[in-house]
């Protein structure tokens, strides 16, 4: 048995709340050799299973035990192409962790996301692990979206051999990892290198928002579509078109163009703020508030912490920061005339579990109350653009694009994967299915082989 999970230092919340900045020390050669000896090493890790995008964790560990950093680094890479990025925001207490066989010896998991951000942070000093290239097939493939699943698939195409272009309306290649992910969890610099990684195997980007797929079929062999969820959903409530009231989505978005210099932040300072919602989106909204300078910010969910979909990790983040949970608690309607001043709020009930598997929930008679806000934010999840989705064509069900088992859409030569297809799920999941679509296309542009 060994001593216990390494724990690297973390900045104290009353200063890490000043910035933006990574707040969670990484792993030193020490530490690492430490933790990776922690590894039973399992012929038949279950850790793997819980990867979606299988990296063999016991091998990246074990030539990290023997002091082989590229080894380690190259084991994560010919699996995910975003294996830095992952390491840092992968939520792996309910993927990877989760399944460690120390949780059956009453101990801690070993620390797999923190070895994977050493290996990372090793390979990126003498640039990132590259592959070979098979032959070229003279054939062009389009990729609609330049987030994770996107470049994923334009990453493992080029590497067949394919000439790939990513359109994306923003101007430069990354999607939500530069727009979308603050940078205290992880530097833009990771996601910003191994982007640069993807254009050095051939892939041309494209500042092109795309509405139409007929130029791209005619000109193309096959197109991806990687578009993610971008539009935020609604609480469907009074008020909430009220000047005060932001979709965490497009909040996050002017956070981290605030942090970039292109645009302003949200004025939050000296606020009271209610963020709506579960995730770890509605965690990031609230934190991020924090650092605008909130003078209070209250999350409200309406089910209990039992079934809230945001990792542990980021809810013991939250409570630090000083944000205020409030479960059992629901908006019913944004108060305020030009402005918002304050929501009034019902309490909430479980009941018997609903078709999502979660304790359905009503309101209880009675309990309505006011919240003393000046700043509302809806984190109530995403989906797809449905005009977008539309223009392309392609068949759609419950708002995401209908896909078969090889990520074909209804459309002959149109494949999609991520969160237009997912409906939002993680970083690691979306590079997954931009891996797997590759792979499907591959072998619709061969023929069947």
């Amino acid at each position: 048995m060994s001593a216990g999970r390494i724990h690297p230092p973390v900045i104290p919340p009353q200063d890490r709340i000043k910035g933006f900045d990574p707040y969670v020390a990484n792993l030193n050669d020490r530490t690492a050799l430490y933790e990776s000896t922690r590894c039973f090493m399992c012929f038949d890790a279950p850790c793997i299973s819980g990867c979606p995008t299988r990296i063999n964790i016991p091998e990246f560990i074990y030539r990290i035990k023997t002091g082989n950093y590229r080894g380690a680094a190259k084991v994560i890479r010919e699996s995910n192409v975003f294996g830095g990025e992952c390491g840092y925001v992968c939520p792996v207490e309910r993927l990877c962790e989760v399944r460690c066989i120390r949780n059956n010896l009453n101990d801690e998991p070993v620390a797999i996301g923190l070895l994977q951000r050493f290996a990372y942070e090793k390979e990126k000093q003498k640039g990132l692990v590259k592959f070979d290239q098979a032959k070229r097939k003279n054939k062009k493939v389009a990729v609609v979206g330049a987030g994770p699943s996107g470049m994923s698939a334009a990453y493992e195409l080029a590497l067949k051999g394919y000439d790939v272009t990513v359109f994306d309306a923003n101007p430069a290649p990354g999607g939500l990892l530069l727009y979308g992910i603050l940078p205290w969890k992880v530097a833009w610099s990771v996601p910003e290198n191994e982007v640069r990684n993807i254009l050095e195997y051939g892939v041309e980007f494209t500042h092109k928002r795309v509405n139409d797929l007929s130029p791209l079929l005619k000109e193309y062999a096959a197109v991806f579509i990687g578009i993610g969820s971008t539009v935020c959903a609604r609480c469907r409530i009074a008020g909430e078109d009220l000047p005060g009231v932001f979709l965490a989505e497009d909040f996050l978005c002017s956070v981290a163009k605030s942090i970039k210099g292109e645009c302003k932040a949200p004025d939050l300072k000296g606020k009271r703020v209610a963020v709506v919602g579960g995730g770890d989106t509605a965690l990031d909204a609230a934190c991020a508030s924090i650092r605008l300078g909130a003078a209070k910010v209250f999350l409200l969910y309406r089910r209990s912490v039992k079934e809230m979909p945001s990792v542990a990790y980021s809810r013991n983040q939250a409570r630090e920061e000083g944000v205020e949970f409030m479960f059992l608690t629901a908006p019913t309607k944004v108060k305020g005339g030009k402005k918002v001043e304050g929501m009034e709020c019902v309490r909430m009930e479980l009941g018997p579990k609903d078709a999502s598997g979660r304790s359905g929930i009503k309101p209880m008679e009675g309990s309505d109350f006011t919240l003393d806000v000046e700043c509302v934010i809806m984190a109530v999840g995403q989906e797809p653009d449905q005009g977008t989705l539309k223009s392309f064509g392609v068949a759609v069900k419950n708002g995401l694009v209908k896909v078969d088992d090889n990520y074909a859409t209804s459309l002959k030569g149109v494949f999609a994967g991520g969160d237009a297809v997912n409906g939002g799920d993680t970083v690691v999941e979306a590079a997954a299915e931009g891996k797997k679509a590759a792979a499907a296309i591959d072998k619709y542009l061969s023929g069947g082989k």
